[in-house]
């Protein structure tokens, strides 16, 4: 549903909804602590490596990532908090975390620290904030604090996954050209020379730098996971979005043109390209079937670049000349990096060239050219916010505010599908559906579970937030993407964790491989925009096969399979090929059940639902209950249970701006935190040999509050009524059983 057809809907009074925490000193231990499924030190048996098309341990075990998003500040806690922040990310069993965006000056970042800098105007806030300083040194400050953090993390079973350049601020003293108009310099990073020195220098820097606590250089850190060399950053989406024209000219932040000195370079770096291919002109004319214009000649530097509004008069040979540039340029980058940092530096870990994040085309392609590193990255958000002139910090922003359960064919479920490549591990390090939205409850356990089905080997929640000691201290929402100080998304975490890593759902049992031609892997990047109904570049595959199978893409083919007709998926509910999870009730009524031994849940809509074990009446009209055994053992013969019952949440006195509930404006609220009462009725069902069932609620570090609930006995189920009171996320549940036969008390 877009952000214009968004319905009416009554205002919740947020306010009446009762306050829960989960104190950020949490280290406290209990039935909702995570930390043992960490193997402890991290690292302990050597690097993370690649194994038969998966990330495993240093001695071959298969190894997932259940991971956050620290960045900038968060990534940099102070000394006396370090230890108390790797402790409670490890409690929510978090064992890998993205150290992102700390390519700024202390105390944002690693850089040195400025003397001095010079606002932007008002209209340019969301602009790369500059000054005249070079950011070729790192903040001693800076790198005690990381080093430290690290250090902590990794006793506590946390891995590290550093980036490198994410949004690093260029200045002319790093002798870099037209910097006020460079922005984050996304695409530039793949082909100035200057730009590329200075990557591989802070590389050289920071994976060269000896960590005094571990006595480990970082290029030599088996508790470093991975090094991602670019972040969002791709040459060839940037063509297909019209971003290297080189008109520029006022300053920006992420996305923009290019400048015109870049655009130049590009010109000249084209023509050359042309020359190595070709001999000569009457060559290169026949090559594209006459599509060269009378003053263009390679040998004078004259045949110009395409751009989108060119494309589809193209011919075929001149679109794919010039996109098999860019992708050339991209894996020429990729290997070149690699190169360095194995080679120079000595980097043992895994290496990540960038993300396939851009769901608005198809970018087959960038997938493509990551596939050089042997590993695959995305991104995706489910309804990521719209921003105004003012960017992520105005008030002009809206989101569409719509379930992910009433669209099962474009969920991130089937955006995230389309990345992962035949015998490549596959990690999404960064997704999230952003709060305010109302469904948000859906997010963690979706992912966590298809996730799981589609075998797809790490999830980083972005992201952690905090990023300062006074975030810490307010215990609000920190705006879109911060969920540390968000109870359901937290406590969704925990339980997330504790299905993702003990690989609770199975996977698919069959798999579908997705291959493309090169002609149609190039033709893709002119014939599938928009994308919003393809999640693939085989348009007659509907998104809802990653419900259903595990699928992959593959490319060079000789032919595009599957064909048309030959894959049958289906029509009403859709249930995985393990018969584990389902995705029913959609468009109206959307709703997904897991249904493996070890965790069941129900999330969706209001109404009647049922797992083998767990039965929801649900009141509450949108809401994710959960049930995970916390035994080894499956539901059905598992001792202790738990619970968790999670909708929406938010900050006192925040206030939507109508009843279409698309935006906050600047009315985000502050602390406390609260949560909206989950209410029904839960009966559990089949559990082997039960005599009785309490039901313990639990405070937000996850103690007993208040007394235990008898569950009722009828006809060898027991049932609980939920209701406002206590206020609560989540429940121990243990299971009193008959003695066995042969057996006393």
């Amino acid at each position: 549903m877009s952000a214009m057809s968004a319905p009416q809907r009554s205002m919740p009074d947020s306010d009446r909804w009762p306050a829960f925490r989960l104190p950020a000193d949490d280290t406290t231990s209990g039935p909702t602590d995570m930390s043992h499924l960490l193997d402890k030190p991290a690292g302990a048996t050597g690097f993370i490596q690649i194994v038969d098309g998966h990330l495993a341990t240093g001695d071959g075990k298969r190894w997932r990532i259940w991971g956050q998003n620290l960045t900038r500040a968060a990534a940099l806690p102070p000394m006396s908090l370090a230890p108390a922040v790797a402790r409670r990310l490890a409690k929510f069993g978090l064992n890998c975390l993205r150290l992102h965006h700390i390519d700024h000056r202390w105390p944002d970042g690693v850089l040195m620290r400025r003397k001095g800098r010079t606002p932007l105007p008002p209209r340019f806030r969301d602009a790369v904030q500059r000054d005249d300083e070079p950011t070729r040194a790192l903040d001693p400050e800076a790198m005690a604090r990381l080093d430290y953090f690290v250090h902590c993390c990794k006793k506590e079973g946390v891995y590290i996954d550093l980036n490198l350049n994410v949004s690093r601020p260029f200045t002319a003293a790093d002798g870099v050209k037209q910097v006020d108009l460079l922005g984050y310099g996304k695409a530039l990073t793949y082909f100035d020379p200057q730009l590329i020195t200075l990557q591989k220098e802070y590389a050289a820097q920071l994976l060269g730098h000896v960590n005094p606590y571990t006595g480990n250089r970082y290029a030599e850190e088996p508790a470093v996971a991975i090094v991602e060399l670019v972040n969002e950053n791709s040459i060839v989406e940037s063509w297909v979005k019209g971003r290297l024209r080189g008109e520029q000219k006022e300053p920006f932040g992420t996305w923009g043109d290019i400048p015109s000195s870049y655009a130049e370079d590009l010109d000249r770096l084209w023509n050359d390209w042309l020359l190595r291919r070709y001999p000569d002109r009457e060559a290169l004319r026949a090559a594209w079937e006459g599509d060269l214009r009378e003053h263009e000649d390679a040998m004078t530097g004259s045949v110009r670049r395409l751009q989108p509004e060119d494309f589809a008069a193209a011919s075929r040979g001149r679109f794919q000349d010039e996109a098999t540039f860019y992708s050339e340029m991209e894996r020429g980058f990729f290997q070149e990096m690699a190169a360095y940092l194995r080679g120079e530096i000595g980097v043992r870990q895994v290496i990540v060239g960038s993300s396939d994040h851009n769901h608005g085309m198809n970018n087959a392609v960038h997938v493509y050219d990551n596939a050089v590193l042997g590993i695959i990255d995305g991104h995706c958000y489910w309804q990521h916010p719209r921003y105004g002139v003012e960017g992520w910090t105005g008030a002009e922003w809206s989101i569409s505010n719509t379930p992910m359960v009433d669209d099962p064919d474009h969920s991130a479920v089937a955006q995230l599908s389309r990345s992962a490549v035949a015998g490549l591990p596959y990690t999404l390090s960064e997704i999230n559906e952003p709060f305010p939205n109302d469904y948000a409850c859906e997010f963690i356990p979706i992912i966590a579970a298809y996730g799981l089905l589609q075998d797809w080997d790490g999830v980083f929640i972005y992201d952690y937030g905090l990023n300062s000691d006074e975030a810490r201290r307010d215990q609000a929402i920190q705006r879109f993407f911060s969920i540390g100080n968000d109870p359901v998304k937290m406590a969704e975490t925990a339980v997330g964790a504790l299905m993702f890593l003990r690989g609770d759902v199975r996977a698919a049992e069959r798999l579908v491989e997705r291959r493309l031609t090169r002609e149609r892997l190039l033709e893709s990047l002119r014939t599938d925009l928009p994308d919003d109904e393809h999640p693939y570049a085989i348009h007659h595959i509907e998104g809802r096969l990653a419900l259903v199978h595990r699928t992959v893409a593959s490319f060079d083919a000789e032919e595009v399979t599957p064909k048309e007709g030959e894959l049958a998926l289906p029509e009403g509910d859709i249930v995985s090929d393990t018969g584990e999870l389902t995705w029913a009730g959609a468009p109206d009524d959307g709703h997904v059940l897991v249904d493996a031994p070890r965790h069941q849940a129900v999330i969706g809509h209001a109404g009647r639902r049922a797992t083998t074990h767990l039965e929801v009446e649900l009141t509450t009209p949108f809401a994710a209950v959960q049930l995970g055994s916390l035994d080894e053992a499956p539901v059905a013969q598992a001792e202790r249970l738990l619970l968790l019952t999670a909708a929406r949440s938010a900050n006192t006195g925040m206030r939507w701006t109508d009843d279409t509930r698309r935006s906050l404006g600047r009315e985000w609220g502050q602390a406390p935190t609260r949560i909206e009462p989950v209410t029904g009725r839960i009966t559990l069902r089949g559990l082997e040999g039960a005599v009785a069932v309490t039901v313990q609620p639990l405070d937000g570090q996850g103690q007993p509050m208040g007394a235990p609930i008898a569950a009722a006995r009828d006809d060898g189920a027991f049932a609980v009524t939920l209701s406002a009171e206590p206020a609560t996320l989540w429940y121990l549940i243990t299971v009193t059983r008959q003695p066995a036969a042969g057996t006393t008390d």
